[in-house]
């Protein structure tokens, strides 16, 4: 099944990752913007909570918590309580 992409084109759904949203599709460099976004976000202002990272990524609180849980599974990121740092394999 193939989504349409925002220029007309049409897309794999092999080339897309679903989101948080059901219905949405996002494409792998799509998530990589998103992790950019935390990893930038927390190089300038280490210690945020979830709910902090989430209103500066302009994302859902879910979607935040459930992308920190995977990149802190990658080492990307560390919790030290309720605050995320990044973590020692993170670039930048």
């Amino acid at each position: 099944m193939a989504a349409t992409a925002p220029s007309g084109q049409l897309r794999r759904r092999d080339d897309c990752v679903r989101s948080a949203h059901a219905s949405s599709l996002l494409t792998p460099a799509e998530v990589l913007d998103r992790i950019r976004t935390v990893a930038r976000t927390l190089e300038a202002e280490p210690g945020l909570t979830s709910r902090e990272l989430a209103e500066r990524a302009r994302l859902s609180r879910r979607h935040m918590s459930l992308m920190l849980l995977r990149l802190e599974e990658h080492g990307l990121v560390v919790r030290d309580g309720r605050r995320w740092f990044l973590g020692a394999e993170t670039v930048a």
